[in-house]
């Protein structure tokens, strides 16, 4: 049977499934050190996002668009997540200013992202509840040793049978993407397998998550997965 994200996007349904309030960026907050190190993410960004492309890792959805994406966290002030942006087609050719928003605050109780972005057309990622639940606030919730600082996430992997083959935790329950719901089952995943004696992690029928430093180890582990998968 497919999955609650595939019927929902076969059928119309919309991928973003909080609010978002786009913001302008304070003057202040900019500086050259600043749109340096803003450069630098990005163009890690990007490479997450052409791996998820050339490996399939990230696959095309009902509606033509990837069914993958990434995330880092940001530069101060306050924890921000510099997120790809939602609807990306495979074909897009990449671009480091309107390839990804940054998200300011998540609001989990009204369910409301705050971000800014090159473009209005450049809306955070659908998963970005699970990408800042797991840059922000998951280490501090349990005590995490190390604090991830990168998310590569992607659907090639998004079955038990996939878990078992691969040796990674699998969550029980499927859950609609974008929700509160999809949050909480990740959520009680990192608490029963924590970071970073864990570094990947699948959300079942969903796809998986892979926790990094950086988006090399990232892309790296990603690739071992592949090569795993393939021996089976």
């Amino acid at each position: 049977m497919a999955s609650m994200e595939h019927r929902s996007l076969e059928s119309g349904g919309p991928r973003i499934k909080f609010r978002c309030s786009r913001e302008d960026p304070s003057p202040s907050s900019s500086s050259s050190s600043s749109d340096h190190q803003l450069a630098s993410l990005r163009r890690a960004l990007s490479d997450g996002l052409r791996e998820l492309v050339r490996t399939k890792a990230a696959p095309v959805g009902p509606d033509g668009k990837l069914l993958g994406n990434c995330a880092c966290l940001g530069s101060n002030p306050g924890p921000r997540v510099l997120v790809s942006r939602s609807g990306r087609s495979p074909n897009d050719p990449l671009d480091l200013d309107g390839d990804f928003a940054c998200v300011t605050s998540f609001d989990s109780e009204g369910w409301e992202a705050t971000y800014q972005s090159s473009s209005e057309k450049s809306k955070p990622s659908s998963d970005t509840p699970l990408h800042w639940y797991s840059l922000v606030q998951a280490a501090q919730e349990f005590g995490w040793q190390e604090r991830p600082k990168f998310v590569l996430h992607g659907h090639t992997f998004a079955t038990e049978a996939d878990a078992a083959a691969l040796g990674v935790p699998i969550s029980v329950e499927e859950t609609m993407f974008s929700t509160k719901e999809d949050v909480e089952a990740l959520r009680q995943l990192y608490r029963d397998h924590p970071y970073p004696a864990n570094k990947c992690f699948i959300r079942n029928k969903h796809g998986f998550l892979i926790l990094a430093q950086t988006m090399e180890e990232a892309v790296l582990t990603l690739r071992g997965l592949i090569v795993l998968a393939s021996n089976e």
